[in-house]
């Protein structure tokens, strides 16, 4: 709040230089200085309009302590670094751009970079040429997937894949009709949920298939995207559905309390837990809740995060993993709802993750955000805590439009190719119907190794080391 307020007052007194709005008043805090201020804002937006006005002043000092925080802050975000590169090569800073392009680069982007203009100041030697060209490299396809199905070209707004190991098929979600089909051997949908008023089923964002208990359960949203959606009734209301896996019958639902909280809710990810429990997150609130016993409580919130954007449960249950977009990865110890930092290898970046399954003591994630669009696997240490190994499964597929939600079987992985939430406005109206696609669900393996390989390679063959 405090930095809100910062931010109000810079704006408000425009006519002042920027350090002298920003700077403590003289007697406080021994006069401490404007990059020590900048040291404890937390907020990154803030800091982003701090950045901006610095530029404007020509303060070249506040403007590189601005970008030096942001960096520290969220140090998965490549589009920060690259910021701060553009800056140092305004200023002519070869040696300073070159070293981060580097760790760009050794990290998996491929920022294509070759005729940027602002970077026209570093761009006249032969180490600028051998950067440009690794990442040019890193944005060549990597991996053996194959398209498997092409879903009808409909208005369908697929968001969720589920494998079915009764069934041995994948089910989808659909969003715009609030429906889960299983997609038969000829790549035909077949209905087995759909949304009706004994069950008031909204969007499906997410699903977890109990093949055990005979269950389904689905993470529902009311948002426009959604053809039955009523504002009037619907507005801010989210919640987690059981639904009998093999007649798809509608059993019960657990809704988010609206009413008590006077939040907007989505449910937007969802994992099954060991022993049939399961964990969803209201990834905008920031919040898990759990369904156990046929109780449906808020077990963590995590207003720290960005966002949740994909959760996982570890093999023996005793661990949730979460994804944020900006910060990567968060574990939570389930025994005592405890979180804990999961280490992460200094040259690997984790930023927008969008989906996630746990495979045989790893993590597959898909980066839907990142420059190439990737899916990779983070090898785990038998604590939990610890990345200790990581390969690309996929890379820059000439099937990749953004690259959207996973599900496994086994060592195998279903993943939607080609999201088609971006044709969508923000009322839920399709943006341009010529454009619209037939889903492409891609199927690869979560033990891929390319040929020779080398230990934890990155994609565009460059090798990642701890």
């Amino acid at each position: 709040m405090k930095h809100a307020v910062l931010f109000a007052a810079l704006l408000a007194a425009a006519a002042l230089p920027v350090r002298a709005q920003l700077a403590p008043p003289a007697a406080s805090a021994a006069n401490q200085s404007l990059e020590s201020r900048i040291a404890e804002v937390t907020d990154t937006d803030l800091l982003g309009q701090l950045i901006a006005r610095y530029r404007e002043t020509g303060d070249k000092e506040a403007e590189m302590a601005a970008l030096d925080r942001r960096i520290a802050l969220r140090p998965h975000l490549g589009s920060y670094k690259l910021d701060k590169i553009v800056t140092l090569a305004r200023e002519g800073n070869k040696n300073q751009a070159y070293t981060l392009l580097v760790e760009l680069q050794s990290a998996g982007y491929g920022y294509d970079l070759r005729n940027d203009p602002q970077l026209a100041n570093i761009a006249d030697t032969e180490v600028w040429k051998y950067i440009v060209d690794n990442l040019d490299a890193n944005r060549a396809p990597f991996g053996a997937a194959t398209v498997v199905y092409t879903l009808p070209r409909e208005d369908l707004l697929i968001q969720s894949l589920a494998w079915d190991a009764s069934r041995k098929a994948l089910l989808v979600g659909s969003a715009r009709q609030g429906s889960v089909s299983i997609v038969n051997a000829a790549g035909k949908l077949e209905p087995l949920v759909k949304s009706a008023a004994d069950n008031g089923l909204w969007a499906v964002y997410d699903m977890a298939v109990d093949a055990k208990r005979g269950v389904l359960w689905v993470a529902s949203t009311a948002v426009p995207h959604f053809k039955g959606y009523s504002v009037e009734k619907d507005l801010g209301r989210a919640g987690v559905f059981k639904f009998d896996l093999k007649t798809g019958k509608f059993l019960k639902s657990y809704l988010s309390p609206v009413e008590e909280s006077g939040q907007a809710h989505f449910m937007s990810s969802i994992a099954l837990g060991k022993d049939g429990e399961v964990y969803i997150a209201d990834g905008v609130n920031r919040a898990v809740y759990q369904v156990r016993d046929e109780q449906f409580r808020r077990i963590l919130h995590l207003p720290m995060l960005s966002a949740i954007s994909a959760l996982a449960v570890s093999g023996d249950g005793s661990k949730l993993y979460l994804a944020d977009p900006e910060r990567g990865l968060i574990g939570v110890e389930l025994g005592t709802l405890k979180p804990f930092d999961v280490r992460v290898p200094p040259k690997l970046t984790l930023e927008s993750i969008a989906s996630m399954e746990w495979v045989d003591g790893a993590l597959v994630v898909v980066q839907n955000g990142m420059i190439p669009k990737r899916v990779m696997r983070l090898d785990l240490s038998p604590e939990g805590n610890l990345i200790a190994g990581v390969r690309p499964l996929e890379a820059s597929n000439p099937a990749f439009g953004v690259p959207g939600d996973l599900s496994v079987d086994g060592n195998d992985i279903y993943l939607i190719a080609n999201d088609q939430k971006g044709n969508y406005d923000r009322f839920g109206l399709l943006n341009d119907k010529e454009k619209l696609e037939g889903t492409r669900i891609l199927k690869l393996r979560a033990d891929y190794q390319a040929p020779g390989a080398m230990q934890m390679p990155q994609a565009g063959g460059g090798v990642l080391k701890d």
